[in-house]
């Protein structure tokens, strides 16, 4: 296609789109476990055949838009295109190549029209578990955290490579949803191939370089333009965060720098990688840090490689935001959430009127929890909860949401249902949201128990968590107040987050998550909004 009209560029672009969003949707439609299925951790992409980046499923996570621009180029120099053949599916979960830790496993299927690869479909996913030590970020290495899967084949030619799923099934602990999500991605990747194909025998072209860098350039000319709407300059800001198990608090520093229709983080000075599972690939450093700038920015562009390219994101090797191998990073996110805040600090003023206080979700707080039911089968089951959103200039922050994760609540019921497990409470804390001109959204208690008696498990419940502000406090801004630290309890008495719980029959797990930071002087705030969060409940005073 030569100089393609703005017309069937755009019209072509939003099928790409929803091509991609239709394979999301069978990826969860045929998703074994709620990681997927009620989680939503996971996305569907569309390469041409360069390895750009063009689509990207519009439900998906903020961790996988700065990895996946770069898996499928990692994945091109080990298995260059005349190596492939029609039906081949490669697998890999290696942390440095693709999502940043073992649990997420990246599928990659080839596009072949008339015998050539034409592009690339790729879909990756969270999973249940991937062997090893049981969730936590006590992981002094890789090794401990389980299968690491290096790029290879799962199919070849359209027949599956078995004893690639074999090493896989005997080594996880929940191998029939483990193996059922992971076909469950070769089929989103199957139906993306399909739709890729029909588009182009129904557009009449014979490759997807030609519209994908039509589509980039304007998607790069967009990002490039509201960053030239900003003033050049640099802004240094810096987190100190405190690690269980660690003596000394891990710091992370940033330069942004804005010059042009350009603008560069670097994270000089941060903190050496560290013997605990908190490293972030600078894959997943990439993905948080472009994020908030994407929202920031320049969010009504959907995502793709293009968007990237004014931007450029550096942290010195061996650092915590780009460890060297075998650092274990299975907890990455306890850092990486908190990039977006650090960013929001640096241009807040530059832009007071998009930036948010801080959030209680951030870090997301997540619980892993595996143990026997009473008949002898195992069961892995994991419970998300959120703390409250920061307040904008011109709204309240939102009440118990995931940011910057953006991943879903997986239902009571659900766990319930899976699992030998009791949600005592799941409910909003009053006062727990800053106080400002616009309040920050509430955050909430969970309590869960473990069963006793034939309801109840096998022997010991152990329980993974991680989680917490790691004693960075919330925030708030422009005169906004802050909210409080997250805590969690076992059985009323308060314990670290990050470290494995044995839990017992009768035992109560409990979470209080912060709300969000206020925006703005809390006596500017209008009185009948004041009124009516006493009369819901939402505040005492």
């Amino acid at each position: 296609m030569s100089s393609p009209s703005p017309v069937a560029v755009e019209t072509a672009w939003r099928r790409l789109l929803s091509i991609a969003d239709e394979s999301a949707t069978a990826l969860v439609r045929a998703s074994f476990s709620s990681v997927i299925r009620d989680f939503l951790d996971y996305a569907c992409v569309i390469f041409d055949g360069t390895g750009t980046m063009l689509v990207q499923s519009a439900r998906s996570t903020p961790g996988m838009l700065g990895v996946l621009p770069y898996t499928v180029p990692n994945v091109m120099a080990e298995y260059p295109t005349d190596t492939l053949r029609p039906g081949d599916v490669l697998v890999l979960n290696d942390p440095w190549l693709a999502s940043g830790h073992l649990i997420d496993i990246t599928v990659l299927s080839p596009v072949f029209l008339d015998d050539s690869v034409v592009g690339y479909v790729v879909c990756s996913a969270h999973h249940l578990n991937v062997g090893g030590r049981h969730a936590t970020i006590e992981s002094r290495d890789m090794y401990e955290e389980g299968l690491k899967i290096p790029l290879t084949k799962l199919y070849a030619a359209g027949e599956p490579v078995e004893p690639v799923f074999e090493f896989i099934r005997a080594n996880v602990r929940e191998p029939d949803k483990v193996i059922g999500d992971l076909r469950a991605q070769v089929s989103a990747n199957a139906l993306m191939t399909r739709r890729v194909i029909e588009f182009l025998e129904t557009t009449g072209r014979t490759e997807l370089t030609t519209l994908g860098a039509e589509i980039t350039a304007r998607s790069e000319a967009s990002m490039r333009a509201a960053i030239a709407t900003l003033p050049d300059g640099t802004a240094r800001r810096e987190i100190s965060m405190t690690i269980p198990g660690l003596p000394e608090p891990v710091l992370v520093r940033l330069a942004l720098t804005i010059a042009g229709d350009e603008l560069t983080l670097d994270f000089t000075g941060t903190s050496e990688q560290v013997p605990r599972a908190i490293n972030c690939t600078l894959n997943m450093t990439r993905s948080y840090a472009f994020y908030i700038l994407k929202c920031l920015l320049d969010p009504l562009v959907p995502n793709n490689g293009g968007c990237m390219r004014p931007v450029v994101i550096t942290a010195p090797e061996g650092s915590v935001l780009n460890p060297r191998r075998p650092a274990a990073t299975w907890g990455r996110t306890m850092i990486a959430h908190h990039l977006p805040e650090l960013i929001m600090d640096a241009m807040g003023p530059l832009i007071p009127d998009r930036i948010l206080a801080s959030s209680g979700a951030t870090p997301l707080a997540y619980c892993n929890l595996v143990g026997e039911r009473a008949d002898g089968s195992t069961f892995f089951t994991i419970v998300t909860m959120h703390g409250g959103m920061g307040a904008m200039a011109d709204r309240d922050g939102l009440s118990c949401i995931s940011f910057p994760a953006n991943c879903a609540n997986v239902p009571v019921e659900v766990i319930e249902n899976e699992s030998p497990l009791l949600i005592r409470q799941k409910s909003l804390l009053p006062d727990s949201g800053g106080a400002g001109r616009h309040r920050g959204g509430l955050g909430q208690r969970v309590e869960i128990e473990v069963l006793d008696g034939d309801l109840g498990p096998r022997g010991t419940v152990l329980a993974g968590v991680r989680g917490g502000r790691l004693g960075v406090p919330v925030r708030g801004v422009l005169g906004g107040c802050g909210a409080a630290e997250a805590t969690v309890e076992l059985n009323g008495r308060r314990i670290d987050i990050g470290n494995q719980v044995a839990l017992g029959p009768g035992d109560v797990l409990a979470f209080n998550l912060p709300g969000g930071g206020g925006y703005g002087d809390p006596a500017s705030r209008d009185p009948d909004s004041v009124a009516a969060d006493i009369a819901d409940g939402l505040v005492t005073s």
